[in-house]
């Protein structure tokens, strides 16, 4: 969902009340680690699947009091809701971010409702319908704790192992008051939060990696700025590298222009740095396939 709504500026509440505890999987690691483990044929089976849909105005995406989106004409950005599902050979099928659940709206405020409403929100699919034919995932792991990343857990089994980024559910700001918290609504059943024990990256190659399965197959990249605990993830699939960046980049104007996200003064700095350091990475790999957080790369389908 636009920055705007969801991680609006000010200091107002918690985005979260529901408990948290460390991660229990995966192990601090490096940079030069992550990119060695590209060199080994993958083994995990990766696909992306959209949930929902949304239209929104470029001012939702793009800061439009930084001169450098000046050149940027006015108009809508036609956005989407994914989930990324893995398959490992040895541990089975995870999410990455939740998708959407039908039953999540009823049970919002009417000012989250009517937000939604406002956005032409348009269901293809909920985790829910997606599960009646498929194997349910182990566990999700989260880009970030805001609405349109979590909403489908709802749909999950009780007690599904749920993954984010540390600091995310201390993120505090007015509109995580006023939607009225839905993460914990999404959240509700699902046992503590397990948040990834990132430490600095030895090699600078990002803020932190972590090696989820401990065999290079998954890692967890630490993106702080457009959350606290903003979290991509690279997988070394059987058909090639995958990088999925959250909303550290949402959209495509943001990764081929560098267009900066309408954030808090004070996350600015760490969202540029974030979405800097994964260009970077993308330009020295150019077979890494980028997944942004709510738009195809040119050439890619949804």
């Amino acid at each position: 969902m636009p920055v705007l709504l969801l991680a609006g500026g000010g200091c107002a509440t918690v985005a979260t009340v529901h408990p948290r505890e460390a991660a229990d999987i995966g192990s601090a690691s490096r940079g030069s680690a992550l990119e060695a483990s590209l060199a080994r044929p993958g083994q995990v089976t990766f696909q992306r699947v959209a949930f929902a849909r949304w239209t929104g105005g470029r001012g939702a995406f793009i800061d439009r009091d930084d001169p450098r989106t000046a050149a940027v004409p006015k108009g809508d950005e036609e956005a989407t809701i994914y989930a990324y599902v893995i398959d490992h050979p040895r541990f089975g099928r995870y999410l990455i971010d939740g998708g959407v659940s039908r039953a999540l709206e009823p049970r919002l405020n009417p000012l989250m409702r009517r937000a939604l409403q406002d956005l032409n929100v348009r269901i293809d699919r909920s985790i829910a319908e997606w599960l009646a034919a498929q194997t349910p995932p182990r566990a999700v792991f989260l880009t970030h704790l805001h609405f349109d990343h979590v909403g489908g857990v709802l749909d999950l089994a009780d007690g599904t192992p749920v993954y984010v980024g540390a600091g995310d559910a201390e993120e505090r700001n007015l509109m995580h008051r006023l939607t009225g918290r839905p993460a914990d609504i999404a959240l509700s059943g699902k046992g503590a939060l397990r948040e990834w024990t990132f430490t600095p990256d030895p090699d600078g190659v990002f803020a932190g990696v972590i090696d989820v399965f401990g065999d290079g197959s998954v890692w967890a990249i630490s993106l702080p700025g457009h959350s606290p605990g903003s979290t991509g993830y690279l997988i070394n699939a059987v058909d090639g590298p995958k990088l999925v960046t959250g909303d550290a980049v949402s959209t495509r104007l943001g990764w081929e222009q560098g267009m900066p996200q309408p954030l808090p003064a004070s996350a600015r700095a760490a969202a540029e740095a974030s979405a800097a350091a994964l260009r970077r990475f993308v330009a020295a790999r150019p077979g890494v396939e980028v997944f942004l957080g709510h738009q195809s790369r040119t050439g890619q389908s949804d």
